[in-house]
């Protein structure tokens, strides 16, 4: 059976084809609806005609209807303001008709009489200011509660809190803590309809629903325009630029006055700066190889790298090394995921967005590193548990720059020695596609110098926060490597997991980030291979191992020309 709606939505060409076939047999069958039908299609048409698609087109149609519902010229103008400043525009005026008064689609034969009066109502009112409609959100989820945004509405969320902004059409907008986003035309001359916004700083992360032909979704930076047809994406504001990822679909991405957009693919990273209009992509992604180019994490050793044995006994002189490579991988959030909150010593310290496949194990000694997507930082949690109501509480939090040197200049609980949990975590598809930073490892804690308490052992730069160097002993900072005279093809082959371990070996080499209960042991993120094939290996390559005793400061990978080019450049962290 026929309805409004669906006529409404046939007479738009918005129905599926199999729903529009419905409702074309049923109006075969009913000839008085299929008379209806064309008249209605006939004012339409008139009505697009006359008015075509100037900027005061929407006081028109509402003065139109105004006339119909017998309201006074005054009434008019104050009703138009307040509708054309906050309805979104119909793409015809019977759907403008229908919506916004609720009449039948019998009642659209009375505008017909009307439009002799509406033209006398168009010049009368014609001089009032008028503002182009935008499509609005139907909620916002803020901390403080669920509001509804008008055109021109600001929405931020709060510096420790996130927020979600939906659409009627299921486009969803996660903010971030401190995103702010405005509600506005952002195109010059301004475009009339549509979903459009300003991101004016922060993070946000969206899943766009497929938009009308001819309306994409419009998001204006300081630095760049983005344009969506329907994808997700997450999109950062800082102060010298505006990064874009693509989690899916294809997105348009314009450096401000630009006329040639970067076509931006799901998986790739793009960044317009500030004073540069061509958008650029970006050669690495900061979530899979995170830290600035200078990072001690992704120096490469040099030329001028001087070798000396390690000290005291050989890490297999008790027996071949069994769990060789100890796991920690971050926990991924993703914007759908369920919002929970991070306690540290009774207060609220943060907000994340974790599934419960996500949660880390209840009671974890080892860091644990929460990264969301939007956020070009990790948050690193020392001593985790999962409380009853699915929140987090920990002993400490940190937040680490992604694009930073993956440092800290002191020790603080979440990073007791100064060093990211992040660095020399080995990555998916590192195994077999090249490891392109230093490696990561625990010592035992009889190899190390310090109090014998080892809650303070000796430290080496990078490492920080611990008792002065042991020339005798190891120290957390240590970087081992294999020497550069070292064949490790005639060891290893040319390939392969063992090849890729062995080559960053010796081209970046192994920091000692800590200490355990294992002569030795390398922490591995998500990349791993069975037990038996790491162990294997690792047996073959450890003993190689030797001291880099001149890396430095001064010095890093002990200076010289490097073994290998340098990680490609990520824009600098403004958040």
């Amino acid at each position: 059976m026929l309805n409004e709606q669906n006529l409404i939505a046939y007479l738009e060409n918005t129905l599926p084809p199999d729903e529009r076939a419905l409702v074309e047999a049923e109006l075969e069958r009913d000839p008085q609806q299929r008379r209806q039908i064309v008249r209605h299609m006939q004012l339409d048409a008139a009505l697009h005609a006359a008015l075509g698609e100037s900027k005061s087109n929407e006081r028109v149609k509402q003065s139109v209807l105004a006339v119909i519902c017998g309201e006074s010229e005054e009434a008019i103008k104050q009703q138009v303001l307040v509708d054309t400043g906050s309805t979104s525009r119909p793409s015809s005026i019977l759907q403008l008709l229908s919506s916004i008064f609720r009449r039948p689609a019998w009642a659209l034969a009375a505008a017909t009489a009307c439009i002799a009066i509406f033209l006398g109502v168009w010049f009368a009112t014609r001089h009032a200011p008028l503002a182009l409609a935008i499509e609005t959100p139907t909620q916002v989820a803020l901390a403080s509660g669920m509001v509804i945004p008008k055109s021109g509405d600001s929405i931020r969320a709060g510096d420790a809190t996130l927020a979600t902004v939906t659409f009627a059409d299921g486009t969803i907008l996660h903010l971030e803590p401190g995103a702010e986003i405005r509600l506005e035309s952002v195109t010059t001359p301004p475009r009339h309809g549509g979903k459009q916004l300003k991101l004016i700083n922060g993070s946000i992360s969206a899943t766009v629903a497929k938009q009308p032909p001819g309306l994409p979704l419009l998001i204006q930076t300081p630095h760049a325009l983005v344009t969506v047809v329907g994808t997700e994406f997450d999109l950062t504001v800082g102060t010298n630029q505006t990064q874009l990822e693509v989690e899916h679909g294809l997105v348009e991405f314009s450096g401000t006055g630009s006329t040639n957009p970067l076509a931006v693919a799901a998986g790739e990273l793009a960044v317009a700066t500030k004073g540069l209009p061509q958008a650029q992509r970006l050669a690495r992604n900061p979530y899979f190889w995170p830290f600035s180019s200078a990072s001690p994490w992704n120096t490469p050793l040099g030329s001028g790298a001087k070798f000396e044995p390690l000290p005291g006994q050989p890490f297999l002189a008790a027996g071949p090394l069994v769990r060789a490579m100890r796991g920690r991988h971050p926990f991924f959030g993703r914007p759908t995921d369920t919002v929970r909150r991070v306690w540290v010593g009774g207060e609220v310290r943060a907000e994340v967005r974790l599934g419960e496949n996500a949660l880390p194990p209840t009671g974890l000694i080892e860091p644990v590193v929460l990264m969301q997507r939007a956020r070009r930082y990790a948050l690193e949690l020392q001593t985790v548990q999962v409380r009853p109501d699915g929140d987090l509480e920990a002993a400490d939090i940190e937040r680490t720059d992604l694009a930073g040197s993956g440092l800290s200049p002191s020790a603080i609980p979440a990073k007791p020695f100064g060093l990211s949990s992040l660095g020399g975590l080995i990555r998916m598809g590192e195994l077999s596609g090249g490891i392109r930073h230093a490696l990561s490892a625990r010592v035992h804690r009889e190899r190390l110098g310090g109090r014998s308490s080892f809650q303070k052992p000796s430290t080496v730069w990078p490492a920080v926060g611990g008792d002065a160097p042991d020339e005798a002993m190891l120290n957390v900072g240590t970087l081992l490597a294999i020497p550069p005279g070292v064949d490790i093809r005639a060891l290893v082959g040319n390939s392969g997991a063992a090849y890729e371990l062995a080559r960053a070996m010796q081209d970046y080499g192994v920091y000692i980030s800590g200490y355990g209960n294992a002569a030795f042991a390398l922490v591995r993120g998500e990349a791993e291979l069975n037990v038996a094939d790491e162990d294997k290996i690792l047996n073959e390559l450890v003993p190689l191992l030797q001291v880099v005793a001149n890396n430095t400061e001064a010095t890093p990978g002990g200076g010289g020309t490097p073994r290998r080019e340098a990680a490609p450049a990520l824009p600098i962290q403004t958040r």
